[in-house]
């Protein structure tokens, strides 16, 4: 007998299917209609992936000694502007090459892909040279979030295709494994798994998983540690296997080492269901890793990049910090309205380098879809301490991640904070999703449920001709 509260279940029980459905052909497609690193600081996640499938796990830079930086190179003579090191670690000559044909795509709306040397793009092969080029943003990054990405190149290379098809072939086989990973996370999720469905197939999302960005496996670890986390304190399950506990830890130690503001998450092995001993392995093991990999490759967290008109210089900026920390916090509540919708357009999806905004009335409809899935998802049954501890972690990892661009993206002594996008937030949401989620078998508005949680689920279907039209729009 069909019932609205059964068909609400199954739907609910089965959204792991409905997103695999959705994100393997979307992802495929807006890797293959994407052109040629038109994602945030594509060019340079694919030279450190290249660094990873010549087994360099961690990055050497070679410093161009010929011609080092002098006082004479400063266009104001500003001892406080600080100039990229010359040189650079070493990767193939091919990566950069393509990007010089691809680069005018970025932030010039009128060009179009058809005005490009496609066909020069093409031949442009593996082996005819290395060069030395500094991508210290990238360099900082670990192997382990480069796996998929190296496997592509590697296949690439050792079937001679074109650096072109070699970038397609690994942003198809990073996004795959980015899929796989929240379709285990949503397997897992009971209470959590309707609004973690709604924020993967946003278009940054998807856009992220349909590149060879670091981000990607980022995102994808951090809502499998709360499909983890969801399962283990809320599952049925009152004993969990240990092999739990450790892949957590292992998620906890990518997610901090990938990107540090983030390992703040580990103190949340402390509102587990573990034993003190768990608790402090918990904790101690994501930290050391971090501390392991900050001085193995110190060297690359040093090097200096960014063009000296930035005004960065980390150092001064935090002096700065230190020596006005009322004015520092003040800025939290400085709120600029301008800033704010776009952070919050860009947490739901603008495109390429971020120059590819999707139409006003997509944002609005992308969050009326969330609250819809807020509301039939609201629950705040068992473990309101860890509900807490979710939110509290939520927030002070959002303060620490706007620090770290503040000292490391952010013009020496601004008097408002920078740097910060949207898809930073996307790894904090499901800890946020955790904490306001509940999941209930009792009937009560069934009914309505079901037909909300049905519109939800076609949304994805809208997001998709939506990206898919943008994309088109824009490139060709």
């Amino acid at each position: 007998m069909f019932t609205f509260n059964a068909f609400y279940n199954i739907l609910r029980e089965r959204l792991h299917y409905i997103y695999l459905l959705y994100a393997v052909p979307l992802v495929i497609t807006i890797a293959m209609i994407t052109p040629a690193f038109q994602s945030p600081d594509e060019p340079n996640h694919f030279a450190r992936a290249e660094q990873v499938s010549r087994l360099e796990l961690v990055p050497e830079f070679v410093y161009d000694k010929a011609h080092p930086v002098t006082a004479a190179d400063s266009i104001s003579k500003d001892p406080t502007l600080v100039y990229p090191d010359r040189g650079g670690f070493r990767v193939d000559k091919g990566i950069y090459q393509l990007d010089g044909i691809y680069k005018p795509l970025a932030r010039h709306d009128s060009i179009k892909l058809a005005t490009l040397k496609i066909d020069s793009a093409k031949k442009i092969r593996w082996h005819t040279g290395t060069i030395y080029f500094n991508f210290g943003n990238t360099a900082i990054y670990p192997p382990v979030v480069y796996l998929m990405q190296a496997l592509g190149i590697s296949v690439g290379k050792l079937l001679h295709l074109s650096i072109l098809n070699t970038l397609y072939l690994s942003r198809i086989l990073n996004g795959l494994l980015c899929v796989a990973l929240c379709f285990f996370a949503l397997m897992l999720a009971k209470q959590s798994n309707i609004l973690l469905f709604i924020v993967l197939l946003f278009p940054m999302t998807v856009s992220l998983f349909a590149s060879v960005s670091q981000d990607a496996v980022l995102i994808s670890c951090c809502f499998l540690l709360v499909g983890f986390i969801d399962d283990f304190s809320f599952g049925d399950k009152k004993h969990q296997p240990q092999w739990k506990l450790y892949a957590m830890v292992i998620l906890v130690s990518i997610i901090g080492i990938a990107k540090p503001p983030y390992i703040i998450f580990a103190f949340l092995f402390l509102f587990l269901k573990l034993t003190p001993k768990q608790k402090a392995v918990g904790i101690i093991t994501p930290f050391a890793v971090l501390v392991l990999w900050l001085v193995v490759n110190h060297g690359s967290f040093m090097i200096k990049f960014a063009p000296a008109e930035m005004r960065l210089n980390s150092k001064l900026q935090v002096l700065y910090i230190l020596h006005h920390p009322f004015r520092f916090i003040g800025m939290f509540f400085n709120f600029d309205k301008t800033a704010l919708q776009n952070t919050a357009d860009m947490f739901v999806g603008i495109l390429a380098w971020l120059d590819v905004p999707l139409p006003d009335i997509y944002y609005r409809n992308a969050y009326i879809c969330l609250v819809l899935g807020i509301i039939i998802s609201l629950g705040f049954k068992g473990s309101a301490r860890l509900r807490i501890a979710l939110l509290v972690c939520s927030i002070i990892t959002i303060v620490a991640v706007i620090s770290a661009q503040y000292i490391t993206w952010t013009a020496l002594e601004s008097p408002t904070l920078g740097g910060m996008q949207g898809r930073y937030l996307i790894p904090i949401f499901p800890l946020i999703a955790l904490a306001l989620c509940g999941y209930s078998l009792n009937n009560r508005f069934a009914g309505l449920k079901a037909v909300v949680l049905s519109i939800v689920l076609l949304f994805p279907a809208y997001s998709a001709i939506i990206m898919i039209q943008v994309i088109s729009s824009r490139y060709y």
